[in-house]
């Protein structure tokens, strides 16, 4: 499921938009800070519950998420989805997301975004762990294979 190449992509220093629903379909978007593969199949996210309250929420209530990461440099952009599972994170995972928030602020310096406009999204207050059960892969890089799936369970 988790290529190599698409393993190390998400471990990267891209952007990790986080979306889920309510009940009643309402969507939520929040921000992770770090994500790393655990496997072939599932991968590990950092999210602020303090910051995201309502995403954490909804992965509590049905555990239904869609993670898009983006490389902010050329839009470079994958999305997974999945069955996601919750708990508080522990110091070595919060430590993990601090050394990515340094690599994304750093990222987007150099390409002229002041730390200023970057700071207020990149907080690992009261830290939780997603852990998710990867069950497709979608292309969302602009362009004509957007959209498309990369794989999923079955293939």
């Amino acid at each position: 499921m988790l290529d190599h190449e698409l393993a190390a992509f998400i471990e990267s220093p891209v952007m990790q938009i986080i979306g889920t629903a309510d009940a009643d379909r309402r969507p939520e978007v929040g921000r992770g800070v770090g994500a790393w593969p655990l496997d072939g199949r599932r991968i590990a996210l950092v999210v602020s519950g303090w910051q995201w309250p309502g995403t954490i929420a909804n992965l509590r209530e049905n555990g239904m998420v869609a993670v898009t990461f983006s490389r902010p440099a050329d839009y470079v952009t994958y999305q997974i989805k999945g069955k996601a599972e919750l708990r508080d994170a522990d110091a070595d995972e919060i430590d993990r997301s601090e050394r990515y928030m340094v690599a994304m602020v750093s990222a987007l310096m150099r390409l002229g975004l002041a730390p200023e406009i970057i700071a207020p999204w990149l907080s690992h207050r009261d830290a939780r762990l997603v852990t998710i059960d990867v069950a497709s892969v979608f292309v969302q890089t602009p362009g004509a294979k957007a959209g498309s799936k990369l794989r999923s369970v079955s293939t």
